[in-house]
């Protein structure tokens, strides 16, 4: 999976970290602070604040601090579980609501290619002979069939599964190069601006990962005061939107960068570049040395 190669890419800059990660858990307990005193009362907090000293109030506040930045700590390095979990990765007990899922999308996929190909029956190819509605139907049914994998079986239960799993069957279907074996190697041959591009795309998504998961905690905050599950669930549904954003583009980058410079790998390997007609028993083989030193 190209997610694993990921789990040892941090964040490059210390104040983006401060930014993108303690924020969030920052608003985590103040919001779990105004739950309590919409419980128990503005006064009774008060009253305990102001009967510490000026020591234990510093101590509190320390560690506030402390614990503000441990459970930052804590979220950050379950993303990636997270992540895999939104893609749909469940474990065995849900693993008929998983596949009940992707059945349905098994299915629209399905009825989509059916209606792409009538629109391109109908307008022979060319989408201007359409009605400008059909125009608009047939682009977007184009765009979405890329989007989604093409062999069934990789389907996903969700959105984000299905974005981040078309980009990984991409190379594959295309030039031979699974992306799991292949990518960590690529990696190292692209460009700095090019990685840096990538890298920048799998920060969004992985801070929108980030804050899904603070929306779905904080609805343990319901135990003192109703409104935080509409705040947690409207966070979290934000957030998966940004997520399925983060999702798209990163894809649409893993495939530029395997469309750009897969001869690349080649190079570097000293293989001989493959013709156009051959590249994907090429990329096959080529696959097959890195992942199992076999010819």
């Amino acid at each position: 999976m190209i997610e694993a190669f990921w789990k040892e890419i941090g964040e490059s800059l210390a104040g983006k970290w401060a930014t993108r990660v303690l924020a969030p858990a920052f608003a985590f307990w103040a919001g779990g602070l105004l739950a309590y005193a919409d419980r128990y009362g503005w006064t009774r907090l008060a009253c305990w604040w102001t009967a510490r000293s000026t020591p234990e109030q510093a101590a509190v506040l320390v560690g506030g601090l402390l614990l503000v930045a441990f459970t930052a700590s804590v979220v950050e390095g379950g993303q990636e579980t997270v992540l895999r979990m939104v893609e749909g990765y469940w474990p065995p007990p849900l693993w008929w609501l998983r596949f009940a899922l992707a059945r349905r999308w098994e299915k629209r996929v399905r009825q989509m290619e059916e209606r792409w190909q009538a629109l391109a029956e109908r307008c022979e190819g060319d989408p201007v002979r359409l009605p400008p509605r059909e125009q608009a139907e047939y682009a977007r049914l184009d765009v979405e069939r890329i989007r989604l994998p093409a062999d069934p079986a990789h389907l996903m239960p969700t959105r984000v599964g299905n974005l981040l799993r078309a980009a990984e069957e991409y190379p594959q279907v295309r030039y031979g190069l699974a992306a799991g074996v292949c990518w960590p190697r690529l990696w190292f041959l692209l460009p700095k601006e090019v990685r840096e591009e990538i890298g920048g795309a799998r920060g969004r998504l992985d801070e929108a990962t980030r804050l899904f998961a603070w929306g779905l905690l904080f609805v343990v905050w319901a135990v003192w005061a109703w409104w935080a599950i509409p705040v947690g669930v409207v966070v979290a549904l934000l957030a998966y939107r940004g997520m399925v954003t983060a999702a798209l583009i990163y894809g649409e980058l893993i495939r530029s960068a395997f469309d750009l410079y897969r001869f690349a790998l080649y190079e570097a390997l000293k293989w001989p570049l493959p013709d156009r007609a051959e590249e994907v028993a090429a990329g096959r083989r080529l696959t097959e040395y890195l992942h199992r030193g076999t010819w």
